[in-house]
């Protein structure tokens, strides 16, 4: 029954996004800093994706994570925005807590909007500079995706030494956001600053706060993983139809050769980010690794498929009304999320020197 719900569930998407995720809608939410296509939400609720993996002692539909991770992947095809990782992500921290469980129904309902704000300003780690004490928060975080719209924030911060994730209202008193312009404006981006604001502890520790960093980070590697099956496939096609002294191009041994190299890191990032989710299922202890390698062979691939669609395209690849350089923005945005890679690369290499040390 799970997967017929599921098979129903994704149909509805691809049918959704192929009718509304065109090129010119696109390009209008780049245009402005902080955009957000609120009515491609409002359809996204409508049918029920927030609440897909979000467990059903929360209000979602409990079908677990593995569900989430094919949509998402549709999402990164078209270069699509919406807030459904973050939203899983904040609304299973809160069960695991044991607090807000209205807030984390109202995410499963989509009345409710989440962003992780879980990077630092100037730095590509995670260690928290904001400070919890007295039951407020004070300091500032990085730009974060769909801050500039979200209704609440999961922000990691320290309590004395602790690190932790708090949950926070964005209305309540003492929240400031500024938006700012990035290259992928599409993301809804927006830097929050914290003076004396109202915060609820959610998890404690290092283990917890990396922990949930990764199912993050697993989540995106799929968005990744997405766009860069895209950018494989418009440069195969254009290879296909672009002639060039009487010949298609991609009769050229040097395009092979970019699409062969694309092929191959894509289907390595596949590897990593699937390895990833199979470990997070079945609660297996080499989960924090595994999320490492789907962070940063899935960013690898995306990041070089995008270059080299744009190489496969020409001149036209970085033209506004060709689609490589949507993904070539995407790749750049979704790489300095959650982390940049020499963070994740270091975690990977010596994992537990920097749990003790970080």
């Amino acid at each position: 029954m799970e997967n017929e719900i599921l098979t129903m569930l994704l149909d509805q998407a691809v049918r959704l996004l192929d009718a509304e995720a065109s090129q010119t809608r696109l390009k209008a939410l780049l245009e402005e800093p902080g955009s957000f296509d609120a009515a491609l939400w409002g359809k996204a609720v409508e049918l029920g994706w927030p609440a897909i993996a979000i467990a059903e002692e929360s209000g979602g539909l409990g079908l677990g994570i593995g569900s989430l991770a094919p949509l998402l992947q549709e999402l990164g095809q078209r270069t699509v925005s919406l807030p459904l990782a973050s939203g899983y992500v904040t609304a299973a921290a809160l069960l695991e807590g044991g607090v807000a469980a209205d807030v984390a129904a109202q995410l499963a309902s989509g009345q409710a909007i989440a962003t992780l704000a879980l990077g630092e300003a100037g730095e590509c780690g995670l260690s928290p500079a904001v400070v919890f004490s007295g039951g407020t928060l004070k300091g500032a975080k990085a730009p974060a995706s769909f801050a500039a719209v979200a209704t609440h924030a999961l922000v990691s911060a320290r309590d004395g030494d602790t690190p932790g994730l708090y949950l926070v209202d964005l209305t309540a008193a003492g929240v400031t956001r500024d938006v700012v312009p990035t290259i992928d404006n599409a993301r809804a981006a927006a830097a929050l600053r914290f003076d004396d604001t109202p915060a609820t502890l959610v998890v404690a520790g290092w283990n917890a706060l990396l922990r949930h960093a990764g199912v993050a980070a697993t989540l995106v590697a799929f968005e990744q993983i997405g766009g860069a099956e895209r950018c494989l496939r418009i440069s195969v096609d254009y290879a296909k139809e672009r002639k060039v002294f009487g010949q298609a191009i991609g009769a050229f041994q040097a395009i092979k050769h970019k699409l062969a190299d694309m092929y191959q890191e894509l289907e390595i990032g596949r590897g990593c980010a699937i390895d990833a989710l199979e470990s997070l299922e079945e609660g297996r202890g080499d989960f924090l690794m595994l999320a490492c390698t789907a962070r940063l062979g899935a960013g690898m691939a995306y990041d070089f498929a995008a270059r080299e669609c744009i190489q496969t395209h020409g001149g036209i690849g970085v033209t506004w009304e060709a689609e490589p350089h949507h993904h070539y923005r995407r790749a750049r945005s979704l790489a300095l999320e959650i982390g940049g890679a020499p963070f994740w690369r270091d975690l990977l290499v010596d994992g537990q020197q920097i749990l003790e040390t970080v």
